[in-house]
């Protein structure tokens, strides 16, 4: 039987495929080219369709209108940004931003970025639906932003981090290779899903934009500098133990003008190290297979 999502990570229960990653240390992995620190940039497109549609009520129709700034503006903005430095993102869209917007999706894989997707959209999270609704919901996502874009997905994240028990197995039946709904380590890890091996690339939720600027109401620069702080840290740890480091900004948040110079710093920051891997989610989750890390 598969077992549910909390049992696998070891919320509330006992772990059956992570303990062998609770140790003091793990032996230390090698990133390409010997670099100390794999960073990526992860860029957020959501939409909704307004406060009725789903299943939460965790956003609002004035939510709703805000998001929209992605679209009209936003996405566009980073775009050109990440053109300037010459930066690879992963843009994670949901199925609903790009059934309004496939222009702007194509635009995104036109400019050599990765796209992962979101969930159908920010208002139906994967742990409050039914078994059913949430496989539908999984397919569905899928099947969008591959008739959009013309090439099948490989990863997920789940809206808000908030997977269902079935997620990785509905995944990994699917043909996704790696997922990044879990905020649990400063490296990616194997988990087995439907008898298939899936990468957890794990989430930062200490510089993510949401928790910093929008949830705790700081400024933007408060997100630049947990980034390069962090950064700062784990590339000395990288020495002799490489690490990874995810940085999260929303179109509609950072994709403002009043973020665009905190995005622009930690790029910069980021570049100014010379053992600096800057890479795509899913490049990592194919060197972890390739490299038949555990």
């Amino acid at each position: 039987m598969q077992e549910n999502i909390k049992n696998l990570f070891n919320i509330g229960g006992r772990s059956i495929s992570s303990l062998e990653h609770a140790k003091i240390r793990r032996d230390p992995i090698q990133w390409p080219n010997g670099a100390r620190v794999a960073v990526t940039w992860t860029v957020i497109f959501e939409l909704l369709p307004g406060a009725s549609e789903g299943r939460t009520r965790a956003y609002s129709n004035e939510d709703a209108k805000k998001m929209l700034y992605s679209a009209r503006r936003g996405v566009w903005r980073v775009l050109d940004l990440m053109d300037r430095h010459q930066a690879k993102a992963s843009f994670l869209v949901n199925g609903y931003a790009a059934e309004r917007f496939p222009s702007a999706v194509m635009e995104i894989k036109k400019r050599g970025h990765e796209i992962v997707p979101y969930g159908y959209t920010s208002s139906r999270y994967l742990d409050e639906l039914s078994p059913e609704e949430e496989k539908r919901d999984i397919v569905k996502t899928l099947e969008i932003l591959e008739k959009v874009t013309g090439s099948r997905p490989v990863g997920w994240v789940s809206p808000d981090l908030r997977p269902g028990d079935r997620t990785l197995e509905v995944l990994a039946q699917s043909g996704v290779i790696w997922n990044g709904d879990f905020p649990n380590d400063d490296l990616p890890y194997v988990v087995r899903a439907g008898g298939k091996p899936i990468v957890i690339i794990p989430y930062t939720l200490e510089s993510d934009d949401r928790q910093i600027y929008e949830k705790n109401l700081q400024l933007p620069s408060v997100w630049s500098d947990c980034f390069t702080d962090s950064l700062d840290v784990l590339y000395e740890e990288g020495v002799t133990h490489p690490k990874m480091l995810n940085a999260s900004m929303r179109l509609h948040l950072l994709g403002r003008a009043v973020g665009t110079k905190a995005v622009d710093r930690a790029i910069h920051h980021a570049k100014s190290y010379p053992h600096v891997w800057l890479t795509t989610r899913t490049e990592i989750a194919k060197w972890w297979l390739e490299r038949k890390y555990s």
